[in-house]
């Protein structure tokens, strides 16, 4: 990741984080984070660890739910290349706050990082 705040997106006014996937056949990304959420609750109910276990759990789920959602096979670059910087950010956003709610906070805030590094990275 770049910086280690969160990125600006509004320059892009055609790119809204609820609407960053419209290019890849997702006119809402909100599912996303509700798939997200179902991809790791599958197993019981999940909770918020700050170790790189759990984020390697996150990404994974997201990417199945994207992958599950979209028109195209397969992850493109831009795409990884917007979850790994949304992954560290939402890292350092909650590594000091283990109480953190998953499900209103963590996956929320992952998704809105990874739609918004997608619209930078798009073009």
């Amino acid at each position: 990741m770049s910086s280690d705040t969160a990125r600006d997106y509004d320059g892009d006014e055609e790119c809204t984080t609820t609407e960053s996937f419209a290019d890849h056949g997702l006119d809402d990304g909100s599912v996303l984070i509700s798939r997200t959420y179902n991809r790791i609750a599958a197993d019981g109910e999940p909770t918020f660890e700050p170790t790189p276990e759990f984020f390697d759990t996150l990404e994974a789920a997201f990417i199945w739910a994207y992958i599950g959602t979209i028109d195209e096979p397969g992850v493109s670059p831009h795409v990884e290349a917007a979850i790994e910087d949304a992954r560290e950010f939402t890292r350092r956003e909650f590594e000091d706050d283990p109480d953190v709610d998953l499900r209103t906070d963590v996956i929320p805030t992952f998704y809105q990082q990874v739609a918004g590094f997608h619209c930078a990275y798009r073009d």
